[in-house]
């Protein structure tokens, strides 16, 4: 089964809707500052974030909820902000709808209980739209391709159902940056390997291809393969990292494609993602055009952790929706634990090799 996007937005430090996010990437543009938060080097951190005033207010029922900590609201408040966006884009309609999220992976921080925070967020819109189920996976950045397998299922057994799939992640959290800090990870002055934190949000709205015409809705995009795999060798484990994983997952979103033009890289600034990515790409080499587009967002507004999958999904999507890129595009992202993750989008308005 070959899934449809027919909708994405995007909610991260260069941009609030999907239009102005993709247009500041495009462009060059990047917002990483300085915070009031000093690493253990006795340097400030560096972050990409969304300014506090421009993420929306929480409703009053959620702001009276004193269970939730600081961390909490931030998420719920930047998720509501790309779940309005592609609420608003899929209007009236009367298919069941489930939602499929990568969430922080769990004992990081101090959000709670992922799947309360995305029915929060979605609350939080004060719009109509409703989950009749809502699904969460919590294993790090690729955690986003176990959500689309899962819609893909769900799909394949509900032809004209609708599949809200996305990623809500921030480090912007004092526990989470002491982690950090604590592990020597964060990129500051004098320090040549490390990660700038992030944060975002992004959705998309994913159908059966094969049930567009009936629903009466255009694609933008296509997905036409999704694997996940683990790697032995991962951030945490002694073993040396040989890019077994992320081969496995190229193998299979690479499966019937002949030449991809554009990859999308949870690149994040340390040196061990770009090797991991170097070994499983050179074993897949024939299946890449040369001098194809290499795009790591990240560079642009920090690691968006669990939502960095779909970021750079819903980016990917609209550049072919928009002409702006053509041919085949991967994405692949790499989890601090042992996930890993791929899939591969094509325009549904030219072939996809």
């Amino acid at each position: 089964m070959t899934m449809a996007i027919i909708a994405v937005d995007i909610a991260c430090p260069v941009g609030l809707c999907i239009e102005q996010a993709a247009t500041s990437v495009a462009a060059g543009v990047s917002r990483i500052e300085e915070t009031n938060w000093i690493a253990p080097n006795g340097n400030p951190i560096k972050m990409g974030r969304i300014a506090d005033d421009a993420l929306p207010p929480l409703i009053e029922e959620i702001a009276q909820d004193r269970s939730l900590t600081q961390h909490a609201q931030r998420l719920i408040r930047l998720g509501s902000i790309a779940l309005k966006a592609v609420t608003e884009k899929l209007g009236e309609h009367s298919a069941p709808v489930h939602g499929f999220f990568a969430m922080p992976e769990s004992g990081g921080g101090s959000h709670g209980d992922p799947a309360t925070l995305v029915q929060s967020a979605l609350a939080n819109t004060e719009t109509k739209l409703k989950f009749a189920a809502t699904h969460v996976f919590t294993g790090g950045r690729a955690s986003m391709f176990q959500a689309l397998l899962a819609a893909e299922t769900f799909l394949a057994q509900t032809p004209d159902a609708i599949a809200v799939v996305g990623g809500i992640d921030s480090f912007h959290d004092p526990i989470l940056l002491s982690q950090l800090g604590s592990q020597e990870r964060l990129l500051t002055d004098g320090v040549q390997d490390g990660m700038i934190p992030g944060e975002g949000a992004a959705m998309l709205i994913c159908i059966d291809a094969d049930s567009a015409a009936s629903m009466n809705v255009q694609p933008i995009a296509l997905i036409n393969a999704v694997a996940v795999a683990e790697e032995p060798g991962h951030l945490t484990s002694d073993d040396p990292c040989m890019g077994d994983g992320s081969t496995e997952v190229l193998a299979g979103a690479l499966k019937d494609c002949e030449a991809v033009h554009h990859v999308y890289l949870s690149f994040n600034g340390e040196h061990i993602w770009a090797q991991e990515w170097s070994i499983a790409f050179l074993r897949h080499s024939d299946c890449f055009v040369q001098g194809h587009g290499v795009h790591h967002p990240a560079e642009h507004f920090g690691d968006s952790g669990a939502a960095s999958g779909a970021m750079m999904t819903a980016l990917s999507a609209f550049a072919l929706a928009s002409g702006k890129a053509s041919g085949e595009h991967l994405v692949w992202c790499a989890s601090d634990g042992p996930l890993r993750g791929a899939c591969t989008l094509s325009s549904p308005l030219q072939p996809a090799s």
